[in-house]
């Protein structure tokens, strides 16, 4: 089974090629930090890099709505690639071809959306509005149960108060 998953940021601009038959293909460059624990005992970030390789409409999309510095869900395979330069040294390297993605952050960047007209948009929700009000006060919301209040006769409590002798 060759599968890979990785949560992780985009670590350069997406570069778009198609093919002769017009299939998109996006290349980039993904990097995640994971803690290592030295001999010490301190914990550690270590990065890690990996190219990845998308195909067709996915391609298309991740060019679309994702920028370096995006964070990222991809869900791919590994893809070993070996060549020989140019000066006839074998050379070889692992990346990996994604499969599917997933957002990460859906949080609306207004300034990077201005200036592209693209990018991934959050619908917008509106925090609950509250009543506050000011210090010491009790808020009233209608005028109807303030009323009903202040006509209801006090409750006895069974305590009486006692009386001077």
């Amino acid at each position: 089974m060759n599968k890979v998953a990785i949560l992780g940021t985009i670590t350069r601009d997406i570069e778009i090629k198609y093919t002769q038959s017009g299939t998109c293909i996006a290349s980039f460059g993904v990097a995640y930090n994971e803690k290592r624990k030295d001999a010490n005992g301190n914990y550690n970030d270590v990065s890690h890099f990996f190219d990845v390789t998308a195909f067709g409409k996915r391609a298309e999309t991740v060019n679309q709505y994702f920028r370096k510095g995006s964070r990222i869900l991809i869900d791919g395979s590994l893809d070993f690639q070996q060549w020989t330069d140019q000066n006839n040294q074998k050379r070889s390297k692992v990346s990996i071809k994604l499969n599917d993605f997933d957002f990460i952050d859906k949080r609306d960047n207004q300034s990077n959306n201005a200036q592209t007209n693209q990018g991934y948009q959050q619908p917008q929700q509106q925090p609950a509005q509250q009543y506050q009000a000011p210090h010491g006060q009790v808020p009233v919301y209608n005028e109807q149960v303030q009323n009903q209040q202040t006509q209801q006769p006090a409750q006895q409590s069974g305590y009486q108060q006692p009386q001077g002798r």
